[in-house]
């Protein structure tokens, strides 16, 4: 579906007979690199990366023009649609399927961008829901929550750094899990690697859980209140503090 530069007419970044992508006011002549719309999104979406843009191109959801050498450039208007995707994700918790819907009706005309977010049609799959704090998904849901590839959320299932149960589901937080690894992998960090994070972060919940292991033997609901309580609170001081002695070690070592 690629469109092809040389194919353009007048300048125009779009041949008379194809209609115009959503937002169809703003400027569709192709003008930057990957790169170059990388940094011009990086100050309000610093995890945007140039295999994140691509990942979109591979899902539909953006098509930039291709020159003869096949190059990728973007349009102003592509660059707003990538825009739009990201706050979608962050402000609204959308899967990327969901977008897609809702970028096709912008598109086609059948709502507006002033539509009420209520109007709307969006898909129905229980895919696309948010996770509620406990909740066991699936890898599939994992995938289409975070915008990962599922090959890429089965590998991370397979190296240990999601913590699969017999059914084959994980806890809520994999969601998290998935998209701080995908930073780290996409900034040149591999799975080994990410994998030591994961052991040296189940070190520390095995000690964190001897420490409140008397009421947690109790088996009682208040002395399990407790603990989780507890759980949170020095969860939470053990987070800073593995921050500040982070900071301080790679002080040492950056001199």
């Amino acid at each position: 579906m690629s469109r092809v530069l040389a194919s353009r007419v007048s300048g125009s970044s779009k041949s008379s007979e194809e209609p115009l992508s959503w937002p169809q006011s703003v400027s569709h002549k192709p003008t930057h690199r990957i790169g170059e719309v990388k940094k011009l999104l990086n100050d309000e979406f610093p995890m945007l990366s140039v295999s994140k843009i691509r990942h979109y191109e591979d899902f539909g959801l953006i098509e930039p023009y291709r020159t003869a050498t096949n190059q990728r450039l973007f349009s102003p208007s592509d660059l707003e649609r990538i825009r739009y995707i990201l706050r979608e994700q962050r402000d609204r918790y959308l899967p990327l399927k969901q977008i897609k819907e809702v970028l096709h009706q912008l598109d086609t005309g059948i709502i507006s961008e002033n539509s009420p977010r209520g109007t709307v049609r969006a898909v129905s799959d229980d895919n696309l829901r948010p996770p509620k704090p406990g909740e066991r998904l699936r890898l599939t849901r994992v995938a289409a929550l975070t915008g990962a590839p599922l090959e890429l959320v089965n590998d991370m299932a397979q190296a240990g750094i999601l913590a699969v149960d017999p059914r084959g589901r994980v806890n809520s937080s994999a969601v998290d899990v998935v998209k701080y690894s995908l930073l780290l992998l996409e900034r040149g960090y591999d799975v080994r690697q990410i994998r030591t994070i994961r052991n040296s972060a189940h070190a520390h919940a095995v000690m964190l859980t001897g420490h409140l292991s008397t009421d947690i033997a109790k088996k009682t609901t208040v002395a399990r209140e407790r603990a989780l309580n507890q759980a949170t609170e020095d969860a939470s001081s053990m987070a800073h503090l593995y921050e500040a002695l982070l900071a301080e070690n790679l002080e040492t070592e950056l001199r």
